[in-house]
């Protein structure tokens, strides 16, 4: 009975740590690529410096990511949890590939403010797997940063905006790590 229980739990790690693999590897260490569902984990930091200009201050109602290299610097981002969502702008890059491996899944690493707004809670750890959708937004979605809700509808509508954004994006070469090639 023990090596059937050490056995079942041995498969669940290596399940974990082989699990993911990212399809697109950056920059030495980061995952270029986006996931295909739309599904990340969310994790939040703090960090002291940025990769796309000045750091946003981490006391306050921020809205920011990481993610750069998936999304490009500056782009906007519909991070939603159910149909409770966050709009965010992109400032920095990250996580590291390691860590996603780790999580068994791809991360959008956000500001404290925005785990408070999606999960209730005072931190966001990948072991927390708190399951969100990442879209990008509309070039015309005039949306201030910070909380709304959606419907089914708006959800579907912002899957759409997504794709046509991620497509001007990729032709434009400003994310995905499109500058890489």
């Amino acid at each position: 009975m023990r090596i059937a229980i050490f056995l079942l739990i041995l498969s669940v790690i290596i399940g974990f740590a082989y699990g993911y693999s990212c399809p697109k590897p950056c920059y030495g260490n980061m995952c270029c690529s986006t996931s295909p569902d739309h599904k990340y984990y969310l994790t939040d930091f703090c960090g002291s410096t940025s990769a796309c200009g000045p750091k946003p201050s981490c006391s306050g109602k921020l809205y920011f990511t990481a993610d750069s290299q998936r999304f490009g610097c500056g782009k906007h981002l519909n991070l939603c949890r159910g149909k409770k969502c966050v709009k965010a702008k992109v400032y920095d890059a990250g996580p590291a590939e390691w860590v996603e491996k780790d999580a068994g899944k791809m991360i959008i690493d956000a500001s404290p403010t925005i785990c408070h707004e999606l999960t209730g809670g005072s931190s966001c750890g990948w072991s927390d797997r708190f399951e969100i959708t990442a879209t990008v937004t509309s070039l015309t979605d005039s949306r201030p940063l910070g909380p709304f809700n959606v419907t089914e509808e708006e959800m579907a509508q912002l899957f759409i905006d997504h794709e046509i954004a991620m497509a001007q994006c990729e032709a434009e070469k400003t994310c995905n790590g499109f500058d890489l090639e």
